[in-house]
């Protein structure tokens, strides 16, 4: 890895952390995910995968309500994993710094379609392992699924709001940033 790209998975870990635990009394209400989306978008997937892993290491471990544990970590680190690849997807299907001042009502649209999508996706994956860990059963899967729904509800609606209103100004302040140097 570059130093750049180095010294950006220090800076979004500590921000994502230090965002998580100022956020903890709201849950399902981070910065995690749209931070992760944003640096797979903005340097690919290696480093989108260390931020998400790093992040939830240390917020996962270090967490006033409680610690992750051993095997659950890694399926929150793997979930959020999923936010990276979909940064990595919109860079290639849409150039978001153009499309943002042609179509911006479009491009936040679709940017929180992102956000909606991966919280999906994340929500299933990570409450289907915690199920599977607690019961060791399929049906305690679906039960925690099905019982998880109220959160995964939040976790969506916050996430659109932050990917179609923060992602698309971070993209286009930080592209603009990088290509007037």
């Amino acid at each position: 890895m570059k130093t750049k790209e180095i010294a950006f998975i220090s800076v979004f870990t500590a921000i994502i952390v230090a965002s998580n635990y100022a956020l903890i009394a709201f849950p399902q209400i981070k910065l995690m995910d749209s931070m992760v989306f944003l640096s797979g978008y903005l340097f690919g997937f290696p480093v989108a995968a260390s931020i998400a892993a790093l992040s939830w290491l240390v917020y996962g471990s270090i967490n006033p309500l409680g610690a992750a544990g051993f095997p659950l970590i890694l399926g929150l680190m793997s979930g959020e994993m999923i936010f990276g690849i979909f940064g990595v997807l919109c860079r290639r299907i849409f150039n978001i710094e153009k499309r943002f001042l042609k179509k911006p009502l479009e491009t936040t649209l679709v940017l929180g379609a992102f956000g909606v999508t991966g919280s999906f996706i994340y929500d299933i994956w990570t409450n289907s392992i915690e199920g599977f860990l607690i019961y060791q059963t399929v049906d305690g899967m679906i039960l925690r699924i099905i019982t998880g729904i109220p959160f995964s509800i939040i976790h969506q609606i916050s996430n659109f709001a932050m990917f179609s209103i923060l992602v698309p100004i971070f993209i286009y302040m930080v592209t603009k940033n990088i290509s007037s140097r």
